[in-house]
């Protein structure tokens, strides 16, 4: 789907779990520091998604999610799909468990009916599958149901959705779904790792900006699970944030962080969910050399 340039935000009628937008009950906070360095406020890739596939599968993996996201732009190479050594035994997910990560993709809504549906026809075939679908509250678009319908790659990957936008730029925004207990500890957690401030907020959801541009914006998002449900970390998947000075950031992370290679330092937030920081310095070098080092976890 061509981008267009747009302004204006994009307010949703409909409230779910990982798209929710801006409203008028949300506080504006600023959007990014004053501290940021130029690279930092203009880098596209400042969180981007690891997926670890079994032997095999990563082709095909990489080719769904470039073939999805062309639908925002031609150019967004925001997932890195690469392959463990041997296939893993999977741990059947509790009762009430919800997977931690999720991509939501809102799409123009003036660009018509036929061309959302069939995004969503391609999120309805392999190696694509049905996760789960959430009733959702306020108007949607007639051709739309109003539910929302969650897709998934593989066990163990991120949550994909497809929303329409009414107004303003086509979306890229990551999810993470917090327990109830940690939200307010998560939420000053990203804050320290991305060095700005949620631009919209809510008691249970709050959206970070990464980047803008006349075409598109990039998000990172938090949204409260309730009580009784709990957030599972998606143990095939990593995020990964570039970092600025990781030996003034090691000291005020709640949990252990240390190096897995050159450049690259990993730590877990309060649910458990595994991080990758990239720092700044190295991160040329990493390119250039096309070097990605994984959890051990993954």
């Amino acid at each position: 789907m061509d981008p267009k340039a747009g302004g204006g935000g994009d307010e949703e009628d409909c409230v779910d779990s990982g798209a929710e937008t801006g409203g008028s009950d949300y506080s504006h906070l600023s959007s990014t520091s004053s501290e940021l360095s130029v690279e930092e406020a203009q880098d596209p890739f400042l969180v981007s998604i690891h997926i670890i596939a079994d032997p095999g599968e990563s082709q095909a993996l990489q080719e769904a999610i470039d073939k999805v996201l062309a639908w925002i732009h031609p150019d967004l190479p925001l997932f890195r799909v690469s392959e463990r050594r041997a296939c893993r035994r999977r741990r059947k997910a509790p009762k009430g468990a919800q997977p931690a990560l999720a991509v939501v993709l809102f799409l123009q809504e003036e660009y018509g009916e036929e061309q959302i549906l069939q995004l969503h026809r391609t999120l309805q075939r392999p190696p694509w599958r049905h996760h789960h679908t959430e009733r959702v509250q306020g108007r949607f678009l007639p051709y739309l149901p109003c539910s929302q319908d969650f897709f998934t790659l593989a066990p163990g990957t991120p949550l994909w959705a497809i929303r329409p936008v009414h107004y303003g730029k086509e979306i890229v925004r990551f999810t993470i779904y917090c327990s109830h207990d940690n939200y307010a500890d998560s939420q000053r957690f990203y804050e320290l790792i991305l060095r700005r401030t949620p631009s919209q907020r809510k008691t249970d959801f709050c959206i970070f900006p990464v980047f803008s541009n006349l075409d598109v914006d990039i998000q990172f998002s938090l949204k409260r699970l309730p009580c009784d449900q709990s957030p599972v970390p998606t143990d095939s998947s990593v995020l990964e944030f570039r970092v600025r000075d990781i030996g003034e950031l090691v000291p005020l992370l709640p949990n252990p962080c240390s190096p897995i290679s050159e450049g690259r330092w990993q730590t877990e937030d309060h649910d458990g969910n595994k991080i990758l920081l990239q720092v700044w310095a190295c991160l040329s070098v990493c390119l250039e050399t096309n070097q990605v080092t994984l959890p051990e976890a993954i």
